[in-house]
Order: structure tokens, then sequence, then C-alpha cells
């Protein structure tokens, strides 16, 4: 009755126009061009294949002490081999008691001291115009760049801080921290700090420092926190130890940093020390603990401090602050994994103390003398006292003196800004070994007037003269009440009275009321410090006796034109 009036069963579809199809198979290709162009372009960019720019390799070497961790394109940190490769955005950690250098595709070496952390930004190596490139985020870097000579090409080295970008020029050597730099060489005019919203950059050169306050204004005069290089920082044993490194590279040995490229067999006795020799003299203020140990021997202790052991050649060393006293004694003992004791042997050392003598002034004029002149530019020569390591000169530690010769000379140019119209006093003392400063000697020349020579001479006693009058001490000063209490403070490191040190220099910083003719810390008086400034610093530094271990306790008083202390403040360094 009912009859199918649909069929069942599949139909195709209505089928497209051959012109869409040819549309679509266009479309297609011209995106899968386009993306092939991309990912090539990047790969050949990031590779430099077939471009003028190639981004290189930056080795890492890492010394066998502590820990040091990467982090390679973003990723989590890990443990760092030595001789590992890295590239921009990688990332280094050092940690307590570790360091690792960088060498860049130029020769340029960046060596990281304990606790610091860095960023590479840029190593590309080009035909116009090569770049060099890192962060700072945190701790202390030593730089080291080649020679003109060396890299004959076009390059831009700059580190870049949270608070400065430096440029570095050829020949540079220097200590820098995210808001500070000390320059022992530069080519040129030296390192340019730019600082954001400041227009032009401050300029840093050889021989001076640049350390820039949390509290700084951009609206100040910015060329304030420069001053000359102060002598403490080359007793730095991170830069010594930065120095050593190079100079052992340059003669071709083999240097130990953790892959075994130095390599020693085992000992019979369970403990040697190699140095120092026992009942010997002691010039400096520190020895290096040196010897041997056998491979029952877990760790070695020296007056309590553990020391570094090298696996592989199973010696040990450890650099000892020594105490500021006549004799000194210095346990080793060897100890097992249990932390026993297996041997122990005693050294004991005597301290020579003494200062050096006082260096001289010899021309224009003797020591105590007053000489006048019409040039603006002279040089001042002195003769140095036989035990001399260093000479200092109006707080500039002079870096082309040579001990072995007994001589120095200084420049005096009122383009240098440490000569001027009128009087100027120059004054000088002699450091030693042991980092003990002579007494000082003075020589004052006046610029201006009418005339040239001698004008004056020191007055003198049984037919000799006297080299110069006695400073006043702290103790000869007034010990009134603060008459502005609360006006000295201390910026830095850690603001407020108290401060944790992890390395072995540290800058103590402040501000000051604007009446303060003089600041003095633990009785010492800040040469660098000119009266009616409202900053001040103090480097404290293991290597010049002034930081010691244990708690460091530094009495800071800010005194008037009359002597009479403004205020005064107390701050402990636990180190």
């Amino acid at each position: 009755m009912f009859s199918n009036r649909h069929r069942h069963g599949f139909y195709p579809l209505a089928q497209s126009s051959p012109k869409t199809r040819v549309i679509r198979s266009a479309l297609g290709v011209v995106l899968l061009l386009i993306l092939l162009y991309i990912v090539g372009s990047w790969t050949l960019d990031r590779f430099g294949i077939g471009t003028s720019t190639k981004q290189t390799a930056v080795a890492l070497a890492i010394e066998k002490r502590g820990v040091t961790q990467v982090s390679l394109d973003g990723s989590d940190f890990t443990q760092a081999e030595t001789d590992l490769k890295l590239y921009s955005s990688d990332r280094v950690k050092t940690g307590p008691n570790s360091s690792a250098t960088l060498t860049f595709f130029d020769g340029t070496m960046l060596r990281l001291a304990e606790r610091t952390d860095l960023s590479i930004l840029k190593s590309d190596l080009s035909t116009k115009e090569s770049t060099l490139s890192v962060e700072l985020h945190d701790g202390t870097l030593w730089i080291l760049t080649p020679t003109r000579a060396a890299f004959s090409g076009a390059i831009v080295r700059t580190i870049e801080t949270s608070a400065l970008t430096f440029a570095l020029p050829s020949r540079t050597e220097a200590v820098l921290a995210p808001r500070a730099v000390t320059v022992f060489a530069a080519d040129g005019l030296g390192i340019q700090a730019s600082i954001p919203r400041v227009a032009l950059p401050i300029i840093i050169g050889e021989g001076q420092q640049f350390s820039l306050p949390e509290s700084a204004s951009v609206k100040e005069d910015l060329y304030q926190y420069r001053s000359p290089l102060d002598s403490r920082t080359l007793l730095s044993s991170f830069v010594e130890e930065s120095r050593s490194l190079v100079a052992l590279r340059e003669s071709g040995q083999d240097i130990v940093m953790g892959s075994g490229a130095l390599t020693g067999g085992d000992t019979n006795a369970i403990l040697t020390v190699t140095n120092p020799a026992n009942d010997s003299t002691v010039l400096s203020a520190t020895v290096k603990v040196e010897g041997q140990v056998s491979r029952k021997v877990a760790s070695v202790r020296i007056n309590g401090y553990l020391a570094r052991i090298d696996d592989a050649k199973r010696t040990f060393s450890q650099e000892l602050t020594l105490p500021d006293e006549d004799e000194v004694s210095i346990t080793v003992e060897a100890l097992d994994e249990q932390g026993n004791v297996l041997e122990k042997t005693l050294r004991r050392l005597t301290r020579d103390r003494k200062p050096p003598a006082p260096p001289a002034f010899t021309v224009p004029a003797k020591t105590g003398e007053t000489y006048r002149t019409q040039q603006t530019e002279l040089v001042i020569r002195g003769s140095a006292p036989q035990d001399a390591i260093g000479i200092v000169v109006n707080d500039y530690r002079l870096q082309l003196f040579k001990p072995e010769s007994g001589e120095w000379s200084y420049l005096a140019s009122t383009k240098l800004a440490n000569f001027q119209e009128g009087e100027n006093i120059f004054t000088a003392y002699a450091i030693n070994a042991g980092g003990y400063q002579s007494d000082p000697v003075t020589l004052t020349i006046i610029l201006g007037g009418e005339g040239e020579g001698v004008i004056a001479r020191p007055a003198t006693q049984t037919g000799a003269a006297v080299s110069s009058a006695k400073e006043v001490t702290e103790a000869e000063l007034p010990q009134n009440a603060p008459l502005l209490p609360g006006t000295l403070t201390v910026t830095g490191p850690t603001p407020g009275a108290a401060h944790t040190a992890t390395g072995s220099s540290l800058l103590l910083e402040g501000t000051v009321p604007k009446e303060t003719a003089s600041v003095w810390v633990n009785g010492y008086k800040l040469r660098l410090y000119t009266a009616g400034k409202t900053f001040w610093n103090y480097i404290a530094d293991v290597q010049y006796g002034t930081l010691k271990k244990g708690m460091n306790t530094y009495v800071i008083n800010a005194r008037n034109a009359e002597g009479k202390i403004l205020d005064t403040l107390t701050y402990t360094v636990t180190y």
C-alpha cells in the first residue's frame, strides 16, 4: 500500500570548483614558506650562518672549591662542570668559598668572586662591530680586557647592573660591583659609568674608584663619589688570586680548576706542612699554610678553620690572617671522616710589626720645606725606605713605584685637579709588607705669587731638619657629648648598626651633617674626607688588618672644625 519514496545509501557532496582548490593550495604553500623563512632566519642568526655576526661561546672555568651553578636558557640551576660553553641568556652563580672565570672570544676575562650572580647577554663576533655584554645581578667581578693589539677589530664591552652600565675600554683591569668600580688600569679616559636619568656618563680613570651610595640623587654632582684609588684595595686577596691565575696561564702552566689537569700520587705521611717554616719571621699580615696529606685524611683544620684540599694531588692550602701580635702559633690538624684528629703539627712564627722609616721629598724641594712655583704642572720626586713596598701621596698609592729602585715620583697638575692656585700640602708615607705605615712627611708647594724656589725651611734641632709636625690623634681631641645626635648614619653595606660579612673586604659608608670637618673611624682620621661633605666611606679589609675573623667593632665620630664631636655611632661587622 505504501511504497519507498526515498532510496537509502551514501550520496556525494557537491564538488568544489577547480579554481577554489588551486587558491587553497597556493595559500598553504605561501604559509609554509613564511614559516620556513622565520625558523631559518632565527637559526641562521642564532648560529651566525650566512651573516656578518656570529654568536660565540663563553668558556667557563671552575676553581676546585665550593659550588658553582649554571642555568642554561632559563632552566633550573644545576652544578656546573669546568670547560662548559655558555651562550646568551645563560646564567652563572658562585656559592660561598667558590670562584669561577669566564673567558670571551676576544680574550676578556671575568673572574667571579664568591656569592656572585651573573647573566651573559651577548657574545657576538662581527666583521663590523663585535659585542660583549653581561649583567651583574649581585657580587663582585675582577675584569681584564686585552690590549688594542691583541684584538684589532671594533668591539663594545659593557657590564650592566641594577644601578649602572659600565663601558670597558681595552687594557682594563678593574674590580666591579653593582654600585662601585675600582680601576687599576684602562686605556683612554677610562671606564664610562652610565646612570639612568643622567645625560652624560661618569668617567672613572686609571687609579680611581667610584662608589654610588643608595641615597645619591641624580640632581647632584655625582663626581663627588669618585676618589683616588685606596691603597688597601691593592692588598685584596681576591685581586692577588686573580692576577696569579693570569700569570700562570701566560706562563703556560696548568691550573687546577676541577678538571684534574694536575695530578699527583698519594703521600706516605699522614700530614706534612711545607709552608711556613717553623720559627720563621713573617713580614706580611697574612701567611699561606700549605702541605700534603694521605688518603686517610678527610679534612684539614688550621687554627679552627677548614682548609681546601686538592683531591687529585692530596695537597691543602689556606691563607691565614695573622693576629696583631709579636708571637703567633699555628695549629694544623689532619682529621678523618668522623672528625677524629689523626695527626697535629704546630708552627711558631714571629711577626715583624715594626713600621717602615718615612720616605723623603727631594725634588723640587726637601721634606718640610715650602716651595713657590709658577708652573701649573711639576713632578715631585723622593726616596723610599728599603723595606717599603708602596708609597702613598695624598691618599693615592703610586702605581709605578718599584721597591727595588728606592725612588718614587708623583705628578702634580692643575689638569689632574691635584694641584691648585695657592698653598698645596703634599703628604707622603711608606707601607711595608705587613701593611704598617710610616710616619707621614710633608712638602708645601705654593702656586702663584712671585718668584720660583724654596721660600721657607723647617726649624732645626741640633743641626738636623725636622721633617714634619706631629699629627693630632683623636685621643687629644675633645670627648664631649654629641652636639647633633642622630645626624651620623651608616648606609652600607647594611644600613643601621650591624652587618654580617661574606667576603674579605667591604666598604662602610654613610652620611654626616654639613657642619662636619673630619670623620674618624677607630681613631683613624679619614684622609679622603674633606670638610663640608655630607657623606663618608671607609674600607674594612682582611689584608689591611681592618677586618678580622669574628666580631669587628667600628666607632665612628663626626667632628666639627673645633674638634668637638657632632655625633658618634658604633657599627659592628661579623666576619
